[in-house]
């Protein structure tokens, strides 16, 4: 019998996968289970050993296989043999052997899927949480463990990626009983997304100070080229959502399709259009030059220091 837990939230397969392996165990015990977690160090005769044999003693057999089908972007040849090898084995497994591939995002047009997909006893996908429901989720599972704040913290920390947010609660939890924003704030790094986020919110609430200090922080992770095309690329929708708002176009979320940025269209900026276009214009400016071979930065210092100079005359 085989089965498949698949799809884009890899949090929700492994879970799907380890309530079957806790179930077996309760009513069978754990003698009769194999889990293999990396198939690459995994022989052949052991593989077929494992999927091909039964013990007349024991009325299931459970065997579990992670990261098969694989995705379209393995492309490790030894891996794709071992795929081959696997679906070799497919049509001879007994029936009282219960096989679960477990895997996230799988390459639906290999051969080996296909043949999972005709013989499979079920399939069943685990698509990624909607924003609500991970809000849902995550405080049903640490609902005295974790406050309202800092769960919409750490939610919003890591740019709602539902599999992250769980291990990074479970990091927490494993040193303190009880989660809040100061142990979050302390603890965790704010995804690149939500880093840029909150420098963009300094900016337009004219904290300068603050903006300076969270620059300080992602620069230690990425490079000062690609702050900049975030700058320009998170600036963007903030002049234009000024420029409808002068023009009363209220629909500006839909007009604009913020998406995840949709908070913006209602929101208070302190700071002026006149200024936040002007910083918008310089950067487009330099990106002009740089693109034209007419202005080239030996330094990476030097463009912090013009894009930090540009910033500071807003206040």
């Amino acid at each position: 019998m085989i089965y498949l837990f698949t799809w884009d939230s890899l949090y929700l397969v492994r879970e799907k996968t380890l309530s079957w392996k806790k179930a077996y165990i309760w009513k069978y015990g754990d003698f009769n289970l194999v889990h293999f977690k990396n198939l690459k160090e995994v022989e052949n005769n052991l593989l077929s050993q494992e999927l091909l044999s039964w013990w007349f003693m024991w009325e299931k057999k459970l065997i579990i296989i992670n990261d098969f089908p694989l995705k379209t972007s393995d492309k490790n040849p030894d891996l794709n043999e071992k795929q081959d090898f696997l679906e070799s084995l497919l049509d001879n497994i007994p029936e009282n052997n219960i096989v679960i591939f477990s895997t996230s995002n799988p390459d639906k047009r290999s051969k080996f899927y296909k043949k999972i997909k005709k013989i499979a006893i079920k399939i069943e996908e685990f698509n990624n949480l909607k924003e609500f429901d991970i809000n849902k989720k995550i405080k049903e599972k640490y609902n005295n463990k974790i406050s309202n704040s800092a769960r919409n913290l750490i939610i919003k920390y890591k740019s709602w990626n539902f599999e992250k947010i769980i291990w990074e609660i479970e990091k927490l939890l494993i040193n303190s009983d009880f989660i809040d924003d100061k142990l979050i704030n302390n603890n965790i790094f704010p995804e690149l997304e939500e880093s840029i986020f909150q420098i963009i919110d300094d900016i337009i609430n004219l904290d300068i100070e603050s903006a300076f200090y969270k620059i300080n922080n992602i620069l230690t992770q990425i490079n000062i080229y690609l702050f900049y095309n975030l700058l320009i690329w998170n600036l963007r929708p903030i002049v234009f959502i000024l420029i409808l708002r002068s023009k009363k176009i209220w629909n500006i979320s839909w007009t604009l399709d913020l998406k995840k940025r949709a908070f913006l269209a209602n929101k208070n900026f302190k700071i002026s259009f006149n200024k936040i276009n002007s910083l918008y214009i310089w950067l487009i400016n330099i990106d002009k030059k740089m693109k034209s071979w007419k202005m080239i930065w030996t330094e990476e210092y030097i463009l912090r220091y013009e894009i930090e100079k540009e910033i500071l005359k807003l206040s």
